[in-house]
């Protein structure tokens, strides 16, 4: 025992510890001394002099060598790779959300939208170019119902401000503050609800390629809503509103439901556990993210800033000390 203890324990240790600081095969093809060499395997240095600086035998100087030896042997764990703005998955969800709402206004005018040649898309770059030529002298007003163009395309401007704010990981825990962080995030958001309301009035899959808006066989209807236009003010279906109303109007609704959810949802979170309580709160003050969240397959009342159960023991600090010495007495 003796012997062991003295030469081959020792001997032991000592190739365990040189094998781990071995340089990397990249030291080899540079051609380069050990210790010029960078790509050592990971060895906590600071330890190292922790252990040379401490007196023999001590505590410090066990606890620094152990410390030393385990990470001899662990390899240098890469950086994680900066996360950049899913594009994919926010374009493949604002198509989503624009084939729901091609769906529904398709079902209403499904006779305009196969007019001619009784399929859709038919003579697409004839009827776009008339629907353009009617948009650009159409004036303001499209015809549609007040509620239809001052709170309807605000609301589709909401949901796909939130759509991007979700796919935004600089952007997507960012909750109502005064900063340029939040503010930088809500204006992209804006401009995505530019591009998508853009899209929808006057794009290539708009209202004026499906449904033919502005065209010369659709042609104008009164204020009334009949078909053909005996008396003015006539209606092509197209004008300027929408283009102004639902990014504004969409950007205005977004800051508000951030501002509910901040000042009203996160003070029920603080007060109750209640998750019943708490997801009817957070889908009542923020409709339109929790249609956003559906869209991201996330619950309705999913925040991607909190947990509703941190917001409540931040509120109460003395239930996780009791928490805690219940659970302590438990074990015992």
């Amino acid at each position: 025992m003796g012997l062991f203890a003295r030469f081959v324990l020792p001997l032991i240790l000592l190739s365990a510890c040189a094998l781990g600081q071995l340089p990397s095969s990249r030291c080899d093809s540079a051609n380069l001394a050990l210790t010029d060499c960078p790509f050592l395997t990971d060895l906590d240095r600071d330890n190292g002099n922790a252990k040379r600086n401490a007196p023999t035998g001590s505590p410090a100087s066990s606890a620094a060598t152990r410390e030393g030896e385990w990470n001899a042997f662990l390899s240098t764990p890469s950086r994680p790779h900066s996360e950049h703005f899913h594009w994919g998955r926010a374009l493949f969800e604002s198509f989503m959300f624009l084939s729901i709402e091609q769906a529904y206004v398709v079902h209403d005018d499904y006779r305009w939208v196969v007019i001619e040649n009784g399929f859709p898309f038919n003579h697409y770059w004839r009827d776009y170019k008339q629907s353009l030529y009617t948009w650009a002298h159409s004036g303001w007003d499209d015809g549609d119902p007040k509620l239809y163009s001052y709170l309807g395309h605000p609301i589709q401007g909401a949901l796909t401000g939130f759509i991007q704010i979700q796919n935004d990981p600089q952007g997507r825990e960012l909750e109502l503050s005064n900063t340029k962080a939040y503010w930088w995030s809500r204006f992209k958001a804006f401009l995505w609800n530019s591009a998508y309301s853009t899209q929808w009035n006057i794009g290539p899959l708009s209202e004026m390629t499906v449904q033919k808006y502005g065209t010369t066989i659709r042609g104008p209807w009164g204020h009334d809503g009949k078909w053909p236009c005996t008396h003015k003010p006539c209606f092509t279906g197209v004008g300027q509103v929408d283009l102004v109303v639902t990014p504004t109007g969409g950007t205005v609704w977004l800051l508000a439901e951030d501002a509910l959810d901040n000042q009203i949802a996160r003070r029920v979170e603080g007060v109750t556990r209640n998750h019943f309580l708490i997801g009817v709160t957070r889908c009542a003050l923020n409709p339109i993210r929790g249609g956003a969240n559906i869209l991201h397959r996330k619950r309705p009342w999913y925040r991607a800033s909190r947990d509703a159960s941190q917001v409540y023991f931040a509120h109460h600090p003395l239930t996780i000390e009791v928490s805690a010495s219940r659970e302590n007495g438990t074990r015992r």
